[in-house]
């Protein structure tokens, strides 16, 4: 694929050029890995919602991108051709020409029929961009703008948690004891024996501390967690390689546990839940990770009821235990995550809400007022 075939980059390098907006090439491969698993292609709204949640970072970023959005569609060459093609034409909705940026100065529609469905998935372009042509594409700009200096931009971590303060997170799961050969002074001790033997003929030596925490990562695959993928690799490669545990599991399953977890993020190499439960031990510090139904904005009862079985299985074999979620806590009301965190303590992926995790991973009293100021862990 050439680097102008790449679909949505006029968008992209709309809101980081000319909008300053902090993206970069992996923000990009997110949204095409997530069109290509089949998000954001039923409807425009989809598309755009979509977009939103993975590059807007604040509410002035999400109506600025909404509106790039209808200016791009209002204005596009697929839209202005009513002989050759409709508004709901996937096989070009997609494509480069159908996003080319307006002038800041145009004037925005009136809101039109931007939800209407569109044709069916046969017909949507496959999307497999190589990641050396995203970076150069991302990299490139325009020969029609004048720039004093490139603004560009690859980041390497993905937000709302960068790999950094997942690692320093890490650091504070820590259930220390002494173990080994003494080879630490016991300062106490020793002063101790020479105020009882009156003088010091041999050092009281202790052995040093060893973190014997064994951490359990349960992550929910596939579905609405596909935008999530990335973050959720990275949450497993820090805790495996920064995090200093004694023992780092992952398990994975979708939408919640029947009677397997699987070792493999493909759903492959399936183990029962019930061995998955001897081997942890009961003090294994287990954290979950699912945006429980968040994303989609909707209710399942019946996945509420099948998790709330599922988690007290946990419970009466683990003792520590806890739940992230990568949509913000605001968007849990009237959902299936929001009727889940009162029953298991939820916490959003942030900086703070990933301190709170591990604050009850330790055994830590912590209050929740997101959903409900009455709830505590």
């Amino acid at each position: 694929m050439k680097l102008e075939e790449l679909p949505l980059l006029e968008i992209f390098n709309t809101l980081r050029q000319r909008h300053g907006l902090p993206l970069g090439v992996e923000e990009y491969l997110v949204v095409l890995h997530s069109v290509q698993a089949g998000f954001g292609i039923s409807n425009r709204q989809e598309l755009k919602q979509l977009c939103c949640m993975l590059w807007a970072k604040s509410e002035e970023e999400n109506r600025l991108i909404l509106r790039l959005f209808e200016q791009m569609w209002r204005y596009s060459p697929a839209d202005s051709g009513k002989e050759t093609s409709t508004k709901n034409d996937t096989s070009n909705l997609l494509t480069p020409e159908n996003f080319q940026a307006p002038s800041d100065d145009t004037s925005i529609p009136e809101q039109s029929s931007l939800d209407e469905p569109l044709s069916d998935l046969e017909t949507s372009p496959t999307i497999t961009p190589e990641p050396v042509q995203a970076v150069q594409a991302v990299r490139s700009s325009r020969g029609d703008r004048e720039m004093k200096r490139p603004r560009y931009m690859l980041l390497t971590e993905y937000f709302p948690v960068t790999k950094r303060q997942m690692k320093q997170c890490w650091r504070y799961l820590r259930r220390p004891v002494r173990q080994g050969v003494p080879t630490e002074l016991d300062v106490e001790a020793t002063v101790t024996k020479i105020g009882r033997e009156g003088i010091l003929l041999q050092p009281v030596m202790m052995p040093p501390r060893i973190n014997r925490t064994d951490l359990v990562l349960l992550i929910d695959q596939e579905g609405s967690m596909v935008p999530f993928h990335d973050l959720s690799r990275q949450l497993v490669e820090t805790a495996q390689r920064g995090g200093r545990l004694r023992t780092t599991n992952v398990f994975y399953f979708h939408d919640y546990p029947d009677e397997y977890l699987y070792r493999h993020p493909a759903m492959l190499d399936a183990k029962p839940i019930s061995e998955v439960l001897e081997e942890i031990g009961e003090r294994a510090a287990v954290l979950i990770v699912s945006d429980a139904g968040a994303a989609r904005g909707s209710f399942d009862q019946e996945r509420v009821d099948n998790t709330k079985v599922w988690i007290e299985q946990l419970q009466r074999s683990v003792r520590y235990l806890a739940w992230l979620n990568p949509m913000p806590s605001e968007c849990w009301g009237q959902t299936t995550a929001g009727e889940i965190a009162r029953f298991v303590p939820m916490f959003e992926m942030s900086p703070q809400g990933m301190n709170a995790a591990i604050s009850v991973l330790r055994g830590r009293y912590i209050v929740v007022k997101e959903l409900d100021e009455s709830l505590c862990y």
